[in-house]
């Protein structure tokens, strides 16, 4: 209201003005998934998130980028940063990181190996010498594995080594 300090006489009345506060999206879930294989590029997040407010973006390096989709694929080892904003671009809400892990390569660093003592004795050995987490041996070209390293009682003959995760990821020949 607004009155004349002269006369007292005039009066003026506006309506009353509402601001409305903007709406902050909720985050629902996040699922991960990581790489399968050394050299694959097959990680995933999905984010599902909504406001009341209408569409929401969506991001997974802390903000610099937004999209309309909450599916990323293709996505390398490493930690994102989870971000979901209103569409109009307000009311970021964060979620805790997601970090996609891929398996930790194999690599052969040394075979040892001796000869059967006589002929027709079956007394050779292979030792192999591998890094890259806990692994898998065979010397058969990946038909058996087992998890020591050392091969016992073995006829002379050529042997195809490979060495792989025990999840039977990373395989090195």
């Amino acid at each position: 209201r607004v009155r004349n300090a002269a006369d007292n006489s005039c009066e003026v009345t506006y309506p009353d003005v509402t601001l409305t506060d903007k709406i902050q999206p909720s985050i629902a879930s996040v699922v991960s998934t990581n790489n399968t294989d050394c050299g694959v590029v097959d990680g995933s997040i999905t984010i599902t998130a909504s406001s009341a407010q209408g569409a929401v973006e969506y991001s997974i390096n802390g903000g610099t980028t937004w999209s309309q989709s909450g599916t990323f694929t293709a996505l390398t080892a490493g930690t994102y940063q989870i971000r979901v904003r209103n569409i109009d671009g307000t009311c970021v809400q964060s979620s805790s990181n997601i970090i996609i892990s891929a398996p930790t390569p194999t690599a052969i660093s040394g075979v040892a190996d001796s000869d059967p003592s006589d002929c027709g004795v079956n007394d050779g050995t292979i030792t192999i010498t591998a890094t890259g987490g806990t692994l898998e041996y065979s010397i058969d070209g990946g038909g058996s594995w087992q998890s020591n390293n050392v091969f016992n009682g073995l006829a002379s003959g050529t042997y195809n080594i490979f060495v792989r995760n025990n999840n039977g990821t990373c395989t090195t020949t």
